[in-house]
């Protein structure tokens, strides 16, 4: 199994489920171990495009399969989808689940060779996602693109912890302490993104913002936080960050583990990415209460109501994104009745709990229609 949810993995053990997770040599490898999963490591190149080097992955994935024999193979994101479809199939294994987590740099681009990529994964991935039993999406846009031929459910994402994200989870005290400890003055708004730093997550948008926002409101704070990604086409340098950095526009965090902190240090919590699968970070701010604003693209839309809980945008367009930012940053009363609306949101529709369930049905029906009882409790 590639499987990289803790509350998602808890529940399949408690099920009685053997756990093996398979994919690159990564910092998930130790954290996969410790909880009580097997681990293969799979060789694989996220950017590569050279046919012998996507071969050998794809003979990789298909000998570790052959050997270990697993019930279900369930697959995330573009090549374990592709090729772990064709390999599980090879392999005999018997049942085959996909997650289309969302569909990122070739799916935002529009330069000629990524339209013809598009177009050839598009292809590619129709045919795959039809060799599996059945395919998960966790928005209706990527549903009506991909999912015609093959059984497809909607499930939004991983869930949320309402307990650990929660208005007050945090006291005012350790928001004080954190504001010190990052020089945010008591009284400046803050304005937060969190997300990996890519361009097609909107963060030069959000940068191109903050400068127009601090023309009228200098006292307000813009904090980005989230690591590089190297291995992706669209990654940020680590120069452009500094130079950022160093203009004082932005303060860049780096990678964070104090989310829920940093959460509900913010006003305002944002992410102007041009396509998402569900953007767990909105699910979490929504959890904390947060006003959100996000770009009008698939994806946000499931966790942004337009004026209920947050402000939509359209994508790559910093100026509106600003005047988004400024209308809520200047209004703590309509923060406060977003945020509300935010909370109650993640609580009805994205609680872990729920969402939970809803995989564990997924395992069983496939399994099921296999000859394999399988217990959901």
């Amino acid at each position: 199994l590639w499987l990289w949810r803790r509350p998602l993995i808890q529940a399949l053990q408690r099920s009685g489920a053997d756990l093996m997770a398979v994919g690159p040599p990564g910092p998930y490898v130790q954290r996969l171990r410790e909880l009580g999963c097997q681990v293969e490591c799979w060789p694989l190149d996220r950017r590569s495009l050279n046919p012998v080097t996507e071969l050998r992955s794809l003979w990789y994935l298909y000998q570790i399969y052959l050997q270990r024999r697993p019930t279900v193979a369930h697959h995330f994101t573009i090549k374990p989808n592709l090729y772990g479809a064709i390999a599980a199939r090879l392999a005999r294994v018997p049942a085959i689940i996909a997650t289309v987590t969302g569909l990122g740099y070739f799916w935002t681009e529009s330069d000629g060779k990524t339209r013809r990529l598009r177009l050839m994964l598009t292809y590619l991935y129709k045919a795959a996602l039809r060799q599996t039993d059945a395919v998960v999406f966790l928005n209706d846009d990527d549903r009506r693109l991909l999912g015609n031929g093959c059984f497809a459910e909607i499930i939004p994402g991983e869930g949320v912890n309402t307990s650990l994200f929660h208005p007050e989870a945090i006291s005012q005290e350790q928001r004080a302490e954190l504001r010190i400890r990052l020089g945010i003055e008591v009284t400046a708004p803050v304005a937060l993104m969190i997300s990996r730093m890519l361009w097609h997550k909107g963060v030069g948008e959000f940068v191109a913002a903050a400068r127009l926002v601090r023309r009228k409101m200098p006292e307000a704070v813009f904090l980005l936080v989230g690591p590089p990604d190297e291995g992706n086409p669209a990654s940020i340098s680590s120069h452009r960050l500094q130079a950022w950095a160093e203009e004082g526009v932005i303060r860049y965090l780096g990678f964070r583990q104090d989310i829920p902190q940093l959460l509900a240090l913010a006003d305002v919590a944002v992410l102007p990415s041009y396509r998402e699968g569900i953007p767990q970070v909105l699910v979490e701010a929504a959890a904390m209460g947060k006003p959100l604003v996000a770009t009008d693209v698939p994806g946000c839309g499931e966790v942004v109501l337009d004026g209920v809980n947050g402000l939509r945008v359209p994508p790559r367009d910093p100026e509106a994104l600003a005047e988004a930012i400024i209308a809520l940053l200047a209004d703590p009363v309509l923060r406060e009745s977003l945020g509300k609306a935010s909370r109650t949101l993640a609580e009805e529709r994205f609680a872990t709990e729920k969402i939970v369930q809803r995989w564990l049905f997924i395992y069983k029906r496939v399994l099921e229609a296999k000859g394999y009882p399988f217990s959901c409790i």
